[in-house]
């Protein structure tokens, strides 16, 4: 098992360092050196954290690497201090990943600094990147290339393979944020991954990659949150905004016009009662509401003199008019003058309901 773990690591780090191989040919051949046949040092430095399907197949690691051979060491310091460190020719590889904040370095040789970075635990795979999900997204550090895809971890007696399931399709690279999709939905029993990655050119035409690798099992798309619930419906309000002054002979012959403001969508009631006999139940003032009841049920109901309809389709004024019933006519055509309560219903389209304060007032012939 441990010869199948260093074989499967030492993949890993060479896959990650292919992904400065373009970046790095270029460099060299853009500032190729002055002796014939010599290549400018490349030195790679690749971080992986996570975990796959697999507990007993660790990826975490740190390596370094430096082409042409020569010397290497990498190292981990936390709040100033090394907490490990080794070192050989060609390639190192550490078992231990840094926390967030620590320095990782890589120098070649030992005690020669050619590059390093403190650690951001970047880059990070959405929650929506689930089973039965195209999506690929999360959080890299700014400036750095990302790519990504997924595969299946095949135990083996002695070992465990990776079987590539394919790779994601970076669409756009943000902030500090990337997004795209895979080809196919991922399911349950793979490892989604992502890896960012930058080149850097240092003096004399040598390079230094870095890369971050994050894996992590594809689990279940989290639950959608509940919708939150509805606001709480508006308050009905209102009030008769002006009420200009007539008389009987003019409601008679126009009607009775006045302006009434409503909050809200909805349809406002005028009625116009004549003060003799019990008026709705509703529109008895509640000061007087227990003693009106007790009188209504002695008394005759009064009689509706006037009504007029209007709906608002909005919250504002509007213009009510109303018009004698049958009734009314009969009961004024004579009168020289006439007691009587102005009644005000505001219905909302919400189904709301409010009787504004009643209006008593005397009309004149």
């Amino acid at each position: 098992m441990r010869a199948g773990r260093v074989a499967a690591t030492f993949l890993g780090l060479r896959r990650a360092v292919c992904l400065a191989l373009p970046a790095l040919v270029a460099g060299a051949m853009a500032v190729a050196p002055a002796v014939a046949g010599a290549s400018a040092p490349e030195y790679s430095l690749s971080i992986v954290e996570g975990a796959n399907t697999q507990p007993e197949d660790p990826i975490l690691h740190v390596s370094g690497y430096v082409h042409p051979d020569a010397e290497v060491a990498v190292s981990i310091t936390r709040n100033g201090l090394v907490i490990v460190k080794d070192h050989g020719n060609n390639g190192v590889w550490l078992s231990q990943v840094p926390q967030v904040g620590d320095v990782v370095t890589l120098e070649s040789p030992a005690g020669v600094t050619r590059g390093a970075v403190v650690y951001d635990g970047l880059p990070s795979l959405d929650p929506t990147v689930c089973a039965g999900s195209t999506n690929f997204s999360g959080q890299r550090s700014a400036g750095e290339t990302v790519e990504g895809g997924y595969y299946s971890v095949v135990p083996h007696p002695s070992y465990f393979a990776r079987r590539d399931g394919g790779m994601a399709q970076v669409q756009a690279l943000s902030g500090q944020s990337f997004s795209g999709s895979f080809l196919t939905p991922l399911a349950g029993g793979e490892t989604v991954f992502a890896v960012e990655s930058l080149v850097s050119p240092l003096t004399g035409g040598a390079t230094f990659a870095y890369s971050s690798e994050n894996d992590r099992p594809v689990g279940a798309c989290p639950v959608p949150p509940s919708p939150p619930p509805p606001p709480p419906p508006l308050a009905l309000m209102g009030s008769i905004a002006k009420l200009p002054r007539t008389t009987i002979h003019g409601l008679m012959h126009s009607g009775w016009s006045n302006q009434v403001t409503i909050n809200q969508p909805g349809t406002i009631v005028e009625d116009l009662y004549l003060h003799e006999g019990a008026l709705p139940a509703f529109a008895a003032a509640s000061k007087h509401a227990a003693s009106a009841r007790k009188h209504h049920r002695h008394k005759p109901p009064a009689p509706l003199l006037a009504r007029g309809t209007a709906s608002a389709t909005a919250a504002g004024t509007v213009t009510v008019t109303m018009r004698l019933t049958a009734t009314g006519r009969r009961v004024l055509r004579h009168a020289r003058s006439a007691k009587v309560v102005l009644i005000a219903t505001l219905h909302a389209n919400s189904g709301a309901k409010l009787t504004l304060e009643r209006r008593s007032l005397t009309l004149h012939r």
